[in-house]
C-alpha cells in the first residue's frame, strides 16, 4: 500500500511552470532558479498548504481532490511569494545542500514545528490574511531555513492554520533538559490583537535527534466591538 501527498505533484507542477513563465519577463527578483532553489520554493508553499493523501489503487481521481479554485489561485500566489523569499536568501549556498545553514553544531536543542490554527470567536471560522509571528524573550524567533517565515500568514486554503519550526540553539553538553518560553502575537485586520504563551520542554542531543511537530492550542480573535469578557481563556 503506497500513501502519497497529492498536493506535491500539483506544487510541484506550479513551481516549474511559474518559473518558466516568469523568467521569461527577467524580473529583478529573479536571480536565479535552479533545481535547489525551486526545491525551497516547493518546500515553502506545502509548509503552508493542506495535504491531501491518496492511497493508490483505490480509484480516487487526481482532480477530484485537487483542490478548489480559491485553492488554485492560493497555491500560484505562495508560489510567487516563495520565489520571492528564496531568490532574496543570501546564497550561494544553495547550490550545494538548498539550505540556509541555521542548524548549529552539536549538541543542540531542537525543536519541533508549531502548528496553531486561528479563528474569528464569534463565528468560529478559520480566519484567512492573519499575521503570526512567534517571538522568545521579546525578540522573533530565527527560522531553520528559508522555506519558514516569522512572521508567517494565513491563507484561505490554510483553513487558518499557520506553523513555525524554529532554528535549533546551540547547547553546551548532551542530555540537558530546560524549557524554552515563546509567544505568538497575532493580528488581523478588523480584530484585536492576540497573543498566546508557551513552553516547549527540550532536552539537548545530536542533529539525529527525533523531532515531531505539536499542536498548539486555537487562538481566538474578537471584533472590538465584541465583548472582551466572551473570549475564552
Amino acid at each position: 500500500m503506497t500513501v502519497h501527498n497529492i498536493m506535491e505533484d500539483r506544487v510541484a507542477e506550479r513551481v516549474d511552470a511559474l518559473y518558466e513563465a516568469i523568467q521569461k519577463e527577467h524580473p529583478g527578483f529573479l536571480s536565479c532558479d535552479c533545481e535547489s532553489c525551486r526545491a525551497d520554493t516547493l518546500c515553502y508553499v506545502l509548509n503552508r498548504i493542506p495535504a491531501k493523501y491518496i492511497v493508490s489503487g483505490r480509484g480516487v481521481t487526481y482532480s477530484s481532490l485537487a483542490g478548489s479554485t480559491q485553492l488554485k489561485a492560493d497555491i500560484d500566489a505562495l508560489v510567487i511569494e516563495g520565489m520571492k523569499i528564496v531568490n532574496t536568501a543570501k546564497r550561494p549556498y544553495h547550490k550545494e545542500k538548498g539550505r540556509l545553514p541555521n542548524v548549529p553544531k552539536t549538541p543542540a536543542f531542537v525543536f519541533p514545528a508549531c502548528i496553531g490554527t486561528v479563528y474569528d470567536g464569534h463565528t468560529f471560522e478559520p480566519i484567512p490574511n492573519a499575521r503570526i509571528t512567534i517571538l522568545c524573550n521579546g525578540k522573533n524567533v530565527q527560522m531553520e531555513d528559508i522555506t519558514w517565515s516569522n512572521p508567517c500568514y494565513t491563507y484561505q486554503s490554510t483553513q487558518g492554520t499557520y506553523s513555525f519550526k524554529p532554528a535549533a540553539v546551540p547547547a553546551e553538553k548532551p542530555g540537558v533538559s530546560t524549557e524554552f518560553s515563546f509567544t505568538v502575537e497575532i493580528t488581523a485586520d478588523g480584530y484585536e490583537p492576540h497573543l498566546h504563551s508557551f513552553t516547549i520542554p527540550v532536552t539537548s542531543g545530536g542533529e539525529s535527534a527525533e523531532c515531531f511537530s505539536i499542536r498548539l492550542q486555537d487562538s481566538y480573535l474578537f471584533m472590538p466591538s465584541e465583548d472582551a469578557d466572551k473570549q475564552p481563556n
